[in-house]
């Protein structure tokens, strides 16, 4: 890996090694994503030599095909972290995407790849400097190749073929957010709605979201996952998982927390029965017998080590429980807290649900219950 960032700053400077990029292409399936890339740049400033327009083109291969999807955007993760050269999969991801403009400036991976590196920072900056400087070049490239400083264009928004919204994108709107709700009861029954954008002659990109917000009676909400994966189960005394209590019962509640990838800014809920109150044992005024609240990681990184740091904020509020994580590496987690059952009757409750804060597309929901209380 860090032979191919040497042979590339050898490039960068005019003196391109060409026997040993030969040599480290043959063992490309080694290296790290990061260091294909650089591979891939270190033979595009080779001024032409012949052939290795093939390797090139192999080097971009296995980079698109490792391109993970999500409906934050797209980006790489490697199989291992090389921290000997301060790899990240935010690092790597700049890299990338610096390889793909350089390469292939109109490939239709590069606008994800951007929305999720904007995603990946935090406040105005990234994490660390490796991350922060390679971003900030990558993202300084797509601008010029792009024209979108100098956007002058016209767009649409139409609904099932009727127009809804005009705009202009141009150097005194690129800052400027404009949002589009449409009631429930515009779109088509038993049948598919079309939300078109349509992207007038002219320089620069068009950059959108589009989310559906709807309401359904509780018992019928069913698991979604959308990034994030969420189970929430009640338990007895005995450890045995039920949907019915008494008045004063204690009730062990596990929340089974699973991230396909890595998440940024994420906010979990765990709305409570509203017969039921969350017990703190942090405080005086509760029994101090009993389960604390704890965290759990499953097959998270550090699990051994600091992943329980990860949820930086657990509230423990009247009517639900929230966690919050600035970073939430991918894997599974289990936050257990307990509750007490205070006033009788069938309660429905409304499903565990979370979301990345930035991109609210990227969530996920439990299954909605009946939960009921016995005098």
């Amino acid at each position: 890996n860090r032979g191919a960032f040497v042979l590339y700053v050898l490039a960068r400077s005019g003196n391109t090694n060409l026997p040993a990029l030969e040599s480290l292409f043959t063992w490309r399936e080694k290296m790290a994503l990061y260091a294909r890339g650089f591979l891939a740049q270190a033979y595009g400033l080779s001024r032409g030599a012949p052939g290795f327009q093939d390797r090139i083109n192999g080097l971009l291969s296995d980079i698109q095909s490792a391109a993970i999807v999500s409906a934050t955007g797209i980006h790489w993760e490697e199989r291992h972290q090389d921290w000997w050269n301060w790899s990240s999969d935010t690092r790597t991801t700049a890299i990338l995407l610096q390889t793909l403009v350089t390469f292939t400036p109109e490939s239709a991976l590069i606008p994800n790849v951007v929305r999720w590196l904007m995603t990946a920072r935090r406040a105005d900056a990234w994490e660390t400097t490796q991350e922060s400087a390679w971003a900030v070049m990558a993202l300084a490239s797509w601008m010029a190749v792009s024209g979108e400083l100098r956007a002058n264009y016209t767009y649409t928004v139409s609904l099932n073929g009727e127009q809804r919204f005009e705009g202009k994108g141009n150097a005194e709107t690129l800052k400027r957010t404009e949002t589009l709700t449409i009631a429930i009861d515009a779109l088509l029954r038993e049948q598919v709605n079309r939300l078109t954008f349509q992207h007038g002659a002219g320089e620069g990109a068009l950059y959108y979201t589009a989310t559906l917000d709807v309401k359904q009676p509780v018992e019928a909400v069913q698991p979604t996952d959308r990034g994030i994966r969420l189970v929430r189960t009640y338990y007895n005394a005995e450890g045995k998982p039920i949907t019915e209590a008494k008045v004063g019962d204690v009730i062990t509640v596990a929340l089974e927390i699973t991230a396909a990838h890595d998440l940024h800014y994420v906010v979990i809920n765990d709305p409570l029965p509203a017969g039921a109150e969350v017990i703190d044992r942090s405080l005086q005024t509760s029994a101090q017998i009993g389960q604390r609240p704890e965290l759990i990681p499953n097959d998270a990184p550090h699990r051994f080590a600091w992943g329980w740091w990860y949820f930086s904020s657990a509230q423990l509020r009247t009517e639900r429980v929230v966690l919050s994580a600035s970073y939430l590496p991918r894997g599974s987690y289990r936050y257990v807290y307990q509750i007490q059952a205070t006033a009788s009757g069938v309660y429905r409750v409304i499903p565990p649900n979370g979301n990345e804060f930035y991109f609210p597309e990227v969530f996920g929901r439990g299954a909605g219950s009946l939960f009921t209380i016995k005098p």
